[in-house]
């Protein structure tokens, strides 16, 4: 290991003692099934009000299942999946005065059959949340199951094979001329720089699927999209004093700019709004909330 490794990895060890240890227990994989196959479709995220659950991901994601006809599911603590087949509420073009859909986020509303098969998970709720603008210096945290690294099952007797990303960057500070349908009003830019993609041990990562092959970084983060991204620290802060700031969830990871090399996330209210809009019992409990 040479000097500049040995650094990385130093500094990975001192980050990672605040990525929240608990993050896995409310992600979810999203799938889609057709006799006999199951594939990864994207990730979703946990989320409560009151009593009630719902699940969370990007909206392309439901778009995707639906035009090609094809059942939906969540993973469980088990490894098994549960069944979430149809009402879910997407984001939409034009909706908020927009050509496209600049939320590009959907929920679902779980029935209590799926909450009982989900025990063992965690449910988000209002005090992981943070709807603030976030720090041109934030180091944040996201977690999903790229599809690179995904083995699907093609048959009844193999199982779908999931490996989780975890992986921790920056806001993003370059320039934002080229990235096509971003609004500083609805989303959140983090680095995805190749340079700045380590392991735990400060060597460089590499994603490549299973015979091999180096990915593009669109390909490769194919699958994280709809999962959670945390608000973990500062870099204008000592992160020995990040202990002073619960992690929070501000967004839900939609999109990867492949030439920019940046992934766009959209901010939590777009869920809350999205919620708000779609069932009407919620409304005083959100509108109570200080965004």
């Amino acid at each position: 290991m040479d000097e500049r490794q040995k650094q990385q990895s130093d500094i990975n060890a001192q980050i990672a003692a605040y990525i929240p240890s608990d993050a896995w227990d409310s992600t979810v994989a999203i799938v889609q099934a057709k006799k006999p196959s199951v594939c990864l479709l994207g990730t979703g995220i946990l989320f409560q009000i009151s009593d009630v659950r719902f699940v969370i991901t990007a909206a392309h994601v439901i778009r995707y299942a639906h035009e090609f006809g094809k059942t939906l599911g969540i993973s469980d603590a088990c490894g098994s999946f549960v069944s979430v087949p149809g009402n879910w509420i997407s984001s939409a073009p034009f909706q908020f005065d927009s050509i496209e859909d600049p939320f590009d986020v959907a929920v679902y509303r779980l029935p209590d059959r799926a909450v009982q098969r989900l025990s063992g998970k965690r449910f988000l709720s209002k005090d992981d949340l943070d709807f603030s603008d976030q720090s041109p210096t934030t180091v944040f945290s996201v977690f999903g199951y790229p599809g690179i690294w995904t083995l699907p099952s093609r048959a009844s007797d193999e199982k779908l094979v999931l490996r989780p990303l975890e992986y921790t960057t920056y806001a993003y500070d370059g320039s934002t001329e080229a990235l096509t349908g971003y609004c500083s009003k609805y989303h959140l830019l983090l680095g995805a720089s190749p340079e700045e993609n380590t392991m735990e041990d400060g060597s460089m990562l590499v994603f490549k699927d299973r015979q091999g092959e180096t990915g593009t970084l669109r390909h490769s983060l194919a699958g994280i999209s709809g999962c959670c991204v945390w608000a973990i620290g500062d870099l204008d802060i000592p992160a020995d004093c990040w202990c002073n700031r619960k992690p929070k969830v501000v967004a839900v990871e939609t999109g990867v700019y492949e030439e920019s090399k940046v992934i766009r996330a959209t901010r939590w209210v777009a869920v809350t709004t999205l919620i708000h809009e779609a069932f009407q019992d919620f409304r005083d409990a959100i509108e109570s909330w200080t965004f």
